[in-house]
Order: structure tokens, then sequence, then C-alpha cells
């Protein structure tokens, strides 16, 4: 019951996700989306009771603005008009911002909190999510799933990408359970940064400005995350010491 929470949790963001890009402009949508960094770095610190220095909080907005850079795509003119609401828009990201922090850190949270399998955790939470967006498909396309059957169009290709999206599943939870999930935005940012330079030597896709400056700004905010904090409280202890020995002079 507990891992529920989370799946069904995941499946309001996903839907509020589809929502506000189909009411906002893609390139507004790739920058507010962006908050969900910041938004899981403020659930840590209210859910876990953790503490972040002004370091660690310069380098998550860092990687917020790295990330969007990294993704962004100018507006392209379209002769196809659709009707928007950028209210029901950026309504609709709020909610997939909050529950993407929310989720993210609760898992977390249940995880960390009990002597459970890691494997045990993600069946729990796997079997939930099937549920959710099973029951989600067949309202939405029972129709075709009845003609056609669900497995429709699953091709060799489909197979291994559910097969790399499992491994992902899996590994991110093993990231979450061993470090937080601040650090698990830190990976994805540079997954997307890896996944971009991939393209471009297997697909040719050209390197932008924006995309250089991006990719600059996450390796610097993950640089900056991972360093050491400083203890501050010897040197000030030590302090009165120092002038008690040369008052004893």
């Amino acid at each position: 019951m507990k891992l529920s929470v989370p799946s069904l949790v995941y499946a309001v963001q996903n839907n509020m996700a589809f929502l506000a890009l189909s009411n906002l402009d893609a390139a507004v949508y790739q920058v507010t989306y962006q908050l969900k960094i910041p938004c899981t770095a403020l659930c840590t610190v209210l859910m876990l009771n953790r503490t972040l220095s002004k370091l660690q909080w310069i380098s998550v907005f860092m990687l917020c603005g790295g990330v969007t850079l990294v993704q962004w795509k100018p507006a392209q003119a379209t002769k196809v008009v659709v009707e928007q609401n950028p209210l029901l828009g950026f309504g609709a990201i709020a909610i997939a911002v909050l529950c993407s922090g929310f989720a993210g850190v609760y898992f977390e949270k249940v995880l960390k909190s009990s002597d459970t399998s890691l494997w045990v955790r993600n069946i729990q939470m796997y079997l939930s999510g099937i549920i959710v967006t099973l029951v989600g498909a067949y309202l939405s396309d029972g129709a075709e799933i009845k003609d056609k059957g669900f497995f429709y169009g699953y091709t060799y290709y489909v197979w291994f990408v559910i097969f790399l999206a499992s491994v992902g599943g899996l590994y991110t939870s093993v990231v979450v359970k061993y470090t937080d999930n601040i650090m698990k935005g830190f990976s994805a940012a540079a997954a997307i940064v890896l996944s971009t330079i991939a393209s471009v030597i297997l697909f040719g896709l050209q390197i932008t400005l924006t995309f250089a400056l991006g990719t600059l700004l996450v390796c610097v905010s993950i640089y900056l995350y991972g360093l050491p904090r400083q203890d501050t409280t010897s040197i000030q202890q030590g302090e009165p010491a120092s002038k008690e020995r040369i008052i004893g002079v």
C-alpha cells in the first residue's frame, strides 16, 4: 500500500505533463518542466530533514538552467492552428512538477526506512504501476486493444527499448537507495548530454551554441554539488584557544 502512493502520483504526473504540453509551447514547456529539479531538492529538505549548503542550492538551479539549454529547440512556424489554454497548461505543469518531486522523495524515504529488499520494493511499485496504467490504457484505447490485441505493433526494436527502460528503472532505484533523488537528477542530466553526443556521432546531429553552454553548466553544477562541505566549526572553536595563548604570552 505504501508504494501504491508513488505509482498513483507518477501516473498523475505523466498525464499532467501531456496536458501541459498540449496547452503550452514546446519551449515554454521545456523551461518550466525543469523546475522539477529544485522542487525535488525542496522536498528532500522538507520530507527527509536534510540540509543543503548554499553552493549545493546554486548547483541545483545551475543544473536546471543547463538542462533547459541542452534540450532547447527554437519554436518553428506551423500552419496548424491548435487551441491552447496557457492557464490550464501552467496549472498542469505545476502539478506535474510537484508530483515529480514528491513521488521521488517519497519512494526514497520508503526505500531507506525499512530493511525490505530493493528488488521486492521494485516489484511492489511496478505492480501498482502496471495496474494503474493498464486501467488507463483500456479506458482510453479499449476498442483498439480488443480489435488488434494488446501487443499489436510490438517489434524487436520495441521490446529492446522496453528492456533498456526496465534496466534503467532498476538502476535508478539503486541510485536512489544509495545516494538520493537530487543525485538522480544530476545523473539524468548527464545522461541527456551523453545521449546528445551519441546522436552527434551516430546521426550527425549539429551541436548548437545553446547545447554547448548547457553542457558546460551541467558539468560545472555536477562538480559544485559533489564538493565536500567545509566544516567551519573547528576553526571557530580554535579561535578562542589561540586568543588565550596570545594573552598568556
